[in-house]
């Protein structure tokens, strides 16, 4: 599942960065790696972007950024 198909509310862990070398760099200094936990906390209408949370802090992705995030949904205990 893509990052930007992800309801707000739902917490996932990434599995997957599919971007350039570059772009992949600055998203692993953002936090944004495989195995961590997000949780998207706004998701904009009419394509804007997506806001996730990471760890303690709010990230903004333009959509089509988050479509180069592969995620799996986290069961819910």
């Amino acid at each position: 599942m893509k990052l930007s198909q992800v309801p707000k509310g739902k917490k996932c862990r990434i599995k997957k960065l599919d971007f350039t070398p570059e772009m992949k760099r600055r998203l692993l200094e953002l936090g944004l790696f495989p195995g961590q936990e997000i949780e998207v906390v706004q998701d904009a209408p009419f394509g804007g972007p997506v806001k996730i949370k990471i760890k303690d802090y709010c990230l903004a992705l333009r959509r089509s950024e988050a479509n180069h995030i592969e995620v799996e949904e986290e069961n819910e205990q």
